[in-house]
């Protein structure tokens, strides 16, 4: 089955296709939320944290934030494209 997934000539080859990107999406939303976003709530942090360290992890967890957004867009891209049955 895994080797008709780049087709999508028929309708199991697009659905299969479109699962995988599916999949795809939900960890980057899993991800995001549950690790990422959760974290820059100082509450997850030891008290005694330091404001300036706390400052630059929620800096750099913001990078990652807006990353996982890009290969979000660019997954939907994906399942715009191929996921199209002809």
């Amino acid at each position: 089955m895994a080797e008709n997934a780049g087709t999508t000539n028929s309708a199991g080859g697009a659905k299969i296709l479109v699962g995988y990107l599916a999949s795809a999406l939900d960890m980057e939303d899993q991800i995001n939320t549950s690790i990422y976003k959760d974290y820059l709530d100082e509450k997850y942090w030891p008290k005694n944290i330091q404001p300036e360290i706390f400052k630059t992890i929620t800096q750099y967890l913001n990078v990652l934030i807006e990353d996982t957004q890009k290969h979000r867009n660019i997954i939907a891209v994906l399942i715009e494209k191929y996921g199209r049955i002809e």
